[in-house]
């Protein structure tokens, strides 16, 4: 009897042991919205706001310290942006703000295409101007950096249209704000309340697949746009001038700031939930993607065509490969998650 006691209490132990060795499921959705989601677009505001604010001060006074001002504060904001990038879901989506902040990649030179045309434009009546009502190419960042970082003299007309992006800048980034937190069903409800009263997210295994697919999805932008595009197909064939940014030396903080926001909503939300050892393999590959990412020193424009840079480089995209292998086969396998329709289907 003392024997069958002594089994049954080891047996139980190893079950006891199994169930505290698996994944919880319980997701902190408030603090995602909060602490996550609305301080990046808040984040987004206040640097397009100084943004908007420093460019103005540019274009009335005209000097070289404004100018290096307005682009700092270009480039604060443009960071802000992409560490809240990774969101692809929600108010950001209303009105096409996604493509009116960041119309990139640029295939076929739209930007250009349409700058160009809108400062041909005869703008005899300045108050019925409306950027808003211009292709979505004229109304962010690819635009104002082309005017910005282009010329070191920049004319009354380009002054008028660069003050009218900021302004977009920052009326679209209230505008997501307010989308998140105000009216009668702002969407911050839907995204801290999911269940079966909720039109959008009727459980937490839908919204936990709606940002497993924001997390895979920015991943794979990473790789297979903001990498593979300059890099080419060896150091013969770079493409430099196809990096993102490539004009405000912003590609590799745009990668530094892609990768911490992608960890942090995978620390948020599903890091608790996994065992032990596929959490240390992941926080693992962020750590090297981190110290891989930190060897890269020049623009990424020029470091896809040397050859020690382009090395530390090529490393980087291939554990940013092993990353979007854990996310999508592994951490959704554990958690019960699916991928779904993702947004670069099609393109």
């Amino acid at each position: 009897m003392n024997r069958f006691k002594a089994g049954l209490k080891h047996n139980l132990l190893i079950l006891i042991g199994l169930i505290l060795s698996l994944p919880l499921h319980g997701y902190e959705f408030k603090s995602l919205a909060n602490e996550h989601i609305l301080a990046g677009y808040q984040r987004l505001l206040e640097t397009t706001n100084k943004l908007n604010y420093s460019v103005n001060e540019f274009c009335t006074k005209n000097s070289k310290n404004s100018l290096k001002e307005s682009r700092f504060h270009y480039k604060e904001a443009f960071n802000a942006w992409q560490s809240i990038q990774h969101i692809r879901f929600g108010p950001v989506q209303y009105l096409s703000r996604e493509y009116r902040f960041e119309l990139w990649p640029d295939k076929r030179g739209t930007v250009s295409k349409h700058l160009a045309r809108l400062l041909k434009e005869d703008w005899a009546n300045k108050d019925k101007f409306k950027l808003s009502e211009k292709s979505v190419a004229v109304q962010g960042f690819p635009a104002l950096e082309r005017i910005l970082f282009d010329q070191n003299l920049i004319t009354e007309k380009q002054c008028q249209v660069i003050h009218a992006i900021t302004e977009n800048l920052s009326t679209m980034s209230a505008g997501i704000i307010a989308d998140w937190s105000e009216g009668d069903t702002p969407y911050i409800n839907f995204v801290a309340n999911p269940g079966s009263h909720n039109v959008i997210f009727e459980s937490d295994q839908a919204l936990a697949n709606q940002l497993l697919n924001s997390l895979y999805t920015q991943l794979e932008i990473m790789a297979t746009q903001k990498l593979d595009r300059p890099l080419g197909k060896s150091i013969d064939n770079t493409k430099g001038k196809q990096a993102e940014g490539w004009r405000s030396q912003t590609a590799i903080s745009a990668l530094y700031h892609n990768l911490q926001a992608t960890r942090q909503l995978y620390v948020l939300v599903f890091a608790d939930n996994l065992t032990p050892v596929l959490e240390y393999r992941i926080n693992h590959t962020y750590q090297q993607l981190e110290k891989s990412l930190s060897r890269v020193t020049m623009p990424l424009k020029s470091a896809v065509a040397d050859v020690t840079q382009r090395k530390h480089i090529q490393q980087f995209r291939r554990q940013l490969s092993n990353l979007k292998r854990l996310v999508a086969t592994e951490l959704a396998t554990e958690l019960g998650l699916s991928l779904g329709f993702n947004s670069l289907d099609g393109d």
